[in-house]
């Protein structure tokens, strides 16, 4: 190991070629150390680039990883679901499996996610609710209510009253969507969850979609 001492500053090459700027034992080829109140890496004349190039990530110890679309959490899912029961939670997958338009990860499996990598993530539940006939649900409709759990006791949910159609018009589907961004660990989970409220049973037809990202 040979170290050559500048004033406080250090710069240290060992007998296995790795190089230490700013400290005396480097663990890496390059091992560049500043203090909190520095960004210890400058690179000047980098050009643009319209390929699709992979992205640089930063570790939490500060290691320089390539990152490319095959490291990205994404998944959407699609699927119908048939409640044939009133106020009772339904996973999203009681009907049939889910349809996995995509999920990089392989982190989705029947109504749960489990994040294989600590992030933050942003969940977006979307479904459709029909409206029925004013002979069901008492003559005023229903409500229904979407869920996204999570495993540490927490989530997003949203409700809303699928009332029955005037009795000139057409049944229409009614929208509903709950987003929910959460700071996730290791394994944790969210489970997806449907509940129809007022309802005389059988709410069937149902579609939704489901969407999550990792943003860091």
């Amino acid at each position: 190991m040979k170290t050559l001492f500048l004033g406080i500053t250090f710069f240290s090459i060992s007998i296995s070629a790795q190089i230490g700027i700013g400290l005396p034992l480097p663990s890496n080829m390059l091992h560049v150390r500043g203090n909190v109140t520095q960004n210890p890496l400058r690179i000047e004349g980098l050009q643009s680039n319209s390929s699709n190039l992979d992205n640089l990530a930063v570790s939490t110890t500060g290691l320089i990883k390539r990152q490319n679309l095959t490291t990205v959490s994404a998944v959407r899912i699609s699927g119908t679901l048939n409640m044939p029961a009133n106020n009772t939670y339904y996973t999203t997958n009681a009907t049939t499996a889910p349809t996995e338009e995509f999920d990089n990860l392989n982190e989705f499996s029947g109504s749960t996610f489990t994040a294989s990598r600590p992030g933050l993530y942003l969940t977006t539940f979307t479904l459709i609710f029909p409206q029925r006939s004013s002979a069901l649900d008492g003559g005023d409709g229903y409500q229904g209510s979407i869920y996204i759990d999570d495993s540490g006791g927490n989530g997003e949910s949203s409700s809303t009253k699928i009332f029955n159609p005037e009795s000139t018009l057409a049944a229409a589907d009614q929208y509903m969507t709950a987003k929910y961004l959460t700071k996730m660990n290791l394994g944790q989970q969210l489970y997806f969850g449907v509940v129809a409220y007022g309802s005389s049973g059988n709410v069937n037809g149902i579609t939704y979609k489901i969407n999550i990202v990792r943003m860091d």
